[in-house]
């Protein structure tokens, strides 16, 4: 008997394959820093705070690290990262702190 697989994971499985070509159209301030890519944000912006896995069985997973002050700012900091917390790739909490 074989597991059958989602169209979603056919698809995750074929982006994950060309990792690099996809960061580079959709990260294109990024740059790769060996086996990463490294931006500063999901949105493509220029920094350091995000990084996606080019290889490996983990390729195409991606961490963003938020600075703890932007973190720690009342209201708009939490407000600005909250909207990615849904996210299982991401290191925040629902509440948008540092998990």
């Amino acid at each position: 008997m074989h597991a059958q697989t989602s169209p979603a994971s056919e698809i995750a499985a074929a982006l994950a394959a060309q990792a690099e070509a996809v960061c580079r159209h959709y990260l294109p301030a990024g740059e790769r820093q060996g086996r990463y890519w490294i931006a500063g944000d999901v949105h493509g912006a220029r920094g350091k705070s995000l990084f996606v896995r080019l290889h490996g069985p983990r390729s195409g997973k991606w961490n963003d690290y938020v600075a703890p002050a932007i973190m720690l700012r009342s209201g708009a900091g939490r407000r600005s990262c909250s909207r990615f917390a849904d996210s299982p790739q991401h290191n925040l909490s629902p509440a948008g702190r540092v998990a």
